[in-house]
């Protein structure tokens, strides 16, 4: 992909490109409310930073998923749910132990001593990193294995859904 401005637009006007911006928006709204989860948890409730961001993530989640499926790949189908919600808690799972391995390393290395307002940016910094990680990766396996037979919100042709199940037996 060219990274003209040309290109960027015509990419943002496509069905992909509209996918991604979808998938950016939905982190546009999660990462702010991740965020003041796990500062109102350490700063208003004294929850331990680590904690708070397993707390958060745990709560969010849900929500998370629901946001992904519906309105970033416009799956309505109920079918393979639970496989659905599986992949998607264990890549939540997996950015959550990643924001949460950086917190941990942050608190180790930011001295008690710092002021409220640079132990909050480490924190931030810190899981802001994790998830970012993990982001990008779960973007690409939803896309590409888990919500691909309904891309672009269309319901698959029969033959495809055939072939799924002689593929993947249910």
């Amino acid at each position: 992909m060219k990274l003209s401005p040309t290109a960027l637009k015509d990419h943002a006007r496509s069905d992909e490109g509209r996918k991604q911006m979808r998938y950016a928006g939905v982190a546009a709204i999660f990462v702010p409310l991740g965020q003041a989860g796990v500062q109102l948890l350490k700063w208003g409730f004294g929850v331990p930073a680590v904690a708070a961001v397993f707390l958060t993530a745990c709560i969010l989640t849900p929500a998370n998923y629901l946001a992904n499926k519906h309105y970033v790949w416009k799956h309505k189908s109920r079918e393979n749910q639970g496989t659905e919600v599986t992949v998607f808690w264990l890549a939540a799972i997996l950015g959550t132990a990643f924001a949460m391995g950086f917190v941990w390393l942050v608190e180790m290395i930011i001295p008690d001593s710092a002021s409220e307002l640079v132990q909050a940016a480490a924190i931030f910094s810190a899981q802001f990193l994790g998830y970012g990680i993990v982001w990008v990766a779960r973007y690409l396996f939803l896309d590409r294995l888990v919500f691909k037979a309904t891309h672009h919100g269309d319901e698959p042709a029969e033959e495809l859904l055939e072939d799924l199940h002689r593929e993947f037996p249910v």
